[in-house]
């Protein structure tokens, strides 16, 4: 034998950038443990997480259905609900912006049973990711006034990445979060020199008010190609005795759907771009332990368009910390909140006031966060007389600090649309357009080929230019 005595029962190794030995998940330098796991699904999930997790690396749901189908006893009361996806997993969690559980039902048997399903894939992704911190194959940690950021990257395999980005007191309300999930095309888009840019961040398509399509794309940098991707993402609230927290499940449409996905013709890849497949991308937002602030966790799968040894560890490191202390001030500057702030003031379908509703805010959280977007639903009456431009009427029914200031910054976005719309920009009038009904106005005005000077005011109420096929063509 070509080993000593003493080791002939060591493990050997194949060559030396590839050891045999297990590296833990995703070759992460070492497995997450049973506790780090538990730990992950609890973050997500609260207390309606009762289940065993196994050292084995199954998920908590697939561990107690195998056990089911060995005739095995569940290690808890709750874990036969969750093989079935009962209780144990849905009990605590509402649709976003839908009155009822999962558990009991508010939407259609088939949209029930996909949002059912994408919580199981979140709990499979969630325990599959791998080592944080240090024992990560790539960890680029960054801070910006008093936010702590951290990216861990682990590889599965050459082009598929597991992702967890983690951020701490981020100065945000829990609903200002949810606002920037729900209005992606309010997200200033800045263009820095030397750093990859992403070029559009869009809600696309709407299966449930809780389950929408979003397109991102990235213009390609240096050696690396442009990428864009396409997400169905579904938003739930988390109402169990572990607190109040919005979570969500995100994850490209099946390879055997990318032309159509449940009736939805899928938006085609754009040119030179590679289509990004995301497999998986799990979120947790919950309130931080400094009072106004919220934590940020974010587990991710997805595949990427070079092999993951064309990615250098110290490239990540470098740029990681210069894009997020560029991105957070974008994110929370006050006075880039004012768009969201209008949209969620106006509330066409009454969205908003129902999630507002299950997070339990009221004008007492608001109170406590200068500037939050956590206020009560505004007045049926004054937020009717902002979707109609009556100025007069909404200064008189404004009785709050809160509904003056929506005032003032809806006269704002107003005026600045008209002045888009006068000088014929029409990409900036559509990102000041809050509402389907400004939208489709500014974009009939300008198929219509109007004259910017039209006698009757844009925002006049009986101005309503017609769309495309009712204008005559052109001689």
């Amino acid at each position: 034998t070509l080993l000593p005595p003493d080791l002939g029962d060591a493990p050997t190794r194949s060559p030396r950038c590839y050891p045999r030995t297990y590296m833990g998940a995703c070759g992460s330098k070492r497995a997450p443990n049973v506790e780090e796991r538990s730990e992950r699904l609890h973050e997500f999930f609260g207390a309606t997480i009762d289940c065993e997790v196994r050292p084995s690396g199954l998920g908590s749901a697939e561990a107690v259905a195998q056990d089911a189908e060995h005739g095995k006893a569940a290690p808890s009361a709750a874990a036969p609900a969750a093989a079935e996806g009962g209780p144990c997993v849905f009990e605590g969690m509402q649709p976003a912006g839908i009155n009822a559980r999962l558990s009991q039902g508010a939407l259609s048997p088939e949209d029930l049973e996909i949002q059912r399903t994408e919580l199981k894939e979140a709990a499979k992704l969630i325990d599959s990711m791998g080592a944080r911190g240090e024992e990560a194959a790539i960890l680029a940690p960054a801070e910006k006034d008093g936010c702590k950021y951290e990216l861990a990257i682990n590889w599965e395999s050459s082009h598929v990445a597991l992702v967890t980005q983690k951020m701490q007191a981020v100065p945000l309300s829990m609903l200002e979060c949810v606002a920037l999930v729900r209005e992606p095309d309010l997200i200033p888009l800045p263009k820095w020199p030397g750093l990859p840019r992403i070029e559009r961040i869009a809600l696309v398509h709407e299966f449930t008010p809780n389950n929408v399509v979003y397109h991102v794309s990235i213009e390609p940098w240096g050696p690396f190609p442009g990428c864009d991707s396409v997400c169905c993402a579904v938003g739930f609230v988390r109402t169990d005795e572990s607190g109040k927290a919005c979570v969500g499940f995100a994850r490209s449409p099946p390879e055997d759907e990318q032309e159509v996905h449940r009736g939805w013709s899928v938006l085609p890849k754009q040119k030179r771009r590679t289509r990004m497949q995301v497999d998986g991308c799990a979120w947790v937002v919950a309130p931080s332990a400094e009072e106004g602030k919220v934590d940020v966790t974010i587990f991710m799968k997805t595949r990427i368009p070079i092999p993951h040894w064309l990615v250098p560890p110290a490239l990540v490191r470098w740029v990681t910390p210069k894009v997020f202390r560029r991105i957070l001030p974008l994110l929370t500057a006050d006075k880039n909140k004012e768009p969201f702030r209008a949209r969620v003031a106006a509330d066409d379908r009454g969205w908003y006031t129902a999630v507002k509703k299950q997070l339990g805010l009221d004008v007492a959280d608001e109170d406590t966060a200068a500037g939050s977007l956590a206020a009560s639903p505004p007045d049926e009456g004054f937020a009717a007389a902002i979707r109609s431009y009556d100025w007069d009427a909404a200064e008189r029914l404004a009785t709050t600090a809160q509904q003056k200031a929506d005032l003032s910054d809806s006269r704002k976005r107003v005026k600045a649309l008209e002045a888009a719309v006068a000088a014929g920009r029409q990409q900036d009038a559509l990102a000041l357009a809050i509402s389907p009904a400004e939208e489709r106005k500014v974009r009939n005005y300008f198929k219509s080929k109007l004259a910017a000077s039209s006698p009757r005011g844009f925002f006049d109420p009986a101005a309503d230019y017609p769309t495309p096929r009712d204008v005559p063509a052109a001689a």
